[in-house]
């Protein structure tokens, strides 16, 4: 077991030796951290509801106080929550069912990493712009539909996904092995869902960087890349890894609009 976690590390660190920074630097995990730290600090943003929240939030502590945020936790496992000291309020529940927050008093939903999870995404949107008040916003990264990873979790049978999770994403594999239904989470079926939600899009990125899976066998790491490079140059966003998403609840509000320049 020594040789073969010796000769996975190997690898891995070969794999990230010769990938460019700017592959690491262009992803939506950046962006999304970015944006949300420019929704989160405009002055009229006082309500936050982080869903899926988990264990901690992804952004600095500082910015609660910074901002004056109340940070409300939405969780399916209550427990995730237990330990995540951050958040003023705790909701266990299924966003997917039913958000348990009044209507309208929401100024910004966040979702890191979490719709691939949800078995209906039309209705967690419906949910989440009933709970956003006029002119709110929605920020949320998730995986692709389609992308490589996803295609495989979704046809391997779980305990050989579980395997190369343990083997390609290492103690990070616990968390990464929830159930994953990847409900049109692709661009087009995805878009069609928060157009008929009532949002307006304000941005989309799509994110191309999946190689990170295969970073412990350098030839399927080659092998991917060469991929996700290929689908970056020809900007096919239905098969892009990840997407990246801001979306508004139209209305009159006191949070201005707030715009971006949308990929082209």
């Amino acid at each position: 077991m020594g040789l073969l976690q010796s000769f996975l590390a190997s690898n891995k660190r070969l794999s990230q030796r010769i990938t460019p920074d700017h592959f690491h630097e262009a992803n939506v995990f950046a962006a999304y951290h970015k944006i949300g730290a420019i929704l989160l600090s405009h002055p009229d943003t006082k309500v936050v509801l982080d869903v899926g929240a988990g264990k901690q939030w992804h952004f600095p502590q500082h910015y609660k106080s910074w901002y004056s945020i109340k940070l409300i936790g939405l969780d399916i496992d209550g427990a995730e929550m237990n330990d995540n000291m951050l958040l003023d309020e705790k909701i266990e529940c299924d966003a997917v069912e039913k958000i348990p927050v009044p209507a309208g008093t929401v100024d910004l939903v966040m979702i890191s990493s979490g719709i691939e999870h949800f078995s209906n995404n039309e209705m967690f949107l419906n949910n989440a712009f009933e709970v956003l008040r006029p002119g709110g916003y929605l920020i949320a990264q998730f995986p692709g539909r389609y992308a490589p990873f996803a295609v495989a979790n979704r046809v391997l049978p779980k305990s050989t996904s579980k395997r190369v999770l343990a083997a390609s994403m290492g103690e990070t594999s616990e968390h990464l092995g929830f159930v994953a239904h990847y409900d049109r989470t692709n661009y087009s079926a995805f878009r069609k869902m928060v157009q008929a939600a009532g949002f307006n899009v304000v941005y989309h990125l799509p994110g191309y960087n999946s190689s990170s899976y295969f970073e412990f066998f350098v030839p399927l790491y080659m092998v991917s890349y060469l991929y996700d490079s290929t689908m970056h140059a020809m900007g096919l966003r239905d098969l892009a890894a990840y997407n990246l998403w801001v979306l508004r609840k139209p209305g009159d509000s006191d949070l201005p609009e707030f715009k971006l320049y949308a990929w082209k």
